[in-house]
């Protein structure tokens, strides 16, 4: 399995010294086995697709394996395609004893693959930046942390990918920069 986007943060809070591991994965369509809501064909459970519990459970052990080593404090994830994908991957996790208290799904906009955050820290709260309405644009889920009173931000994205046009990403830079220069100026 290929690791699109992997990136580790090592974050030193300045207030307590706590170290803190954050990273990113996009764990390539982690898709469930409901027949709802499937746009990928190679994906749509129980047909030629060969996409079953057998093979599903594969996908999930090996995005298993590969946070398990990983073992980030807070880990953003793209390309889940649902909050049961997300809770059957968080089990899974927790079978093999790393175990993320808090976790949520962009989920608002009916988009097939989405944004997920899992966390050891508490959430201060989980939202969701709107791009447009059109579902060519996934949110972006912004999440608020707080540890030892000091507060930091992180915006989970997936981007339009290259195939389409810059236009399309642009769209979702410019909704960033404006959601990041928000919270500067707070």
């Amino acid at each position: 399995m290929k690791i699109f986007s992997l990136l580790f943060l090592v974050l030193n809070l300045l207030y307590g010294g706590t170290e803190l591991k954050i990273a990113t994965y996009n764990v390539e369509a982690l898709f469930d086995l409901e027949k709802k809501g499937h746009k990928y064909k190679e994906y749509k459970p129980y047909g030629k697709s060969l996409w079953n519990k057998k093979n599903y459970n594969i996908k999930l052990n090996n995005i298993s394996k590969v946070i398990i080593d990983i073992d980030a404090d807070i880990l953003a994830l793209q390309e889940i395609h649902s909050l049961q994908a997300l809770k059957d991957l968080r089990l899974k996790l927790k079978q093999k004893g790393l175990y993320y208290k808090y976790y949520k799904i962009a989920d608002n906009k009916d988009n097939t693959i989405k944004v997920a955050m899992l966390s050891k820290v508490p959430f201060v709260y989980t939202k969701e930046v709107k791009v447009t309405s059109s579902y060519k644009h996934r949110n972006i889920q912004e999440v608020k942390f707080k540890i030892n009173n000091q507060v930091f931000y992180i915006f989970n994205n997936h981007w339009k990918a290259k195939t389409g046009p810059e236009s399309m990403r642009m769209l979702s830079a410019k909704k960033l920069r404006y959601r990041i220069d928000c919270q500067v100026q707070r």
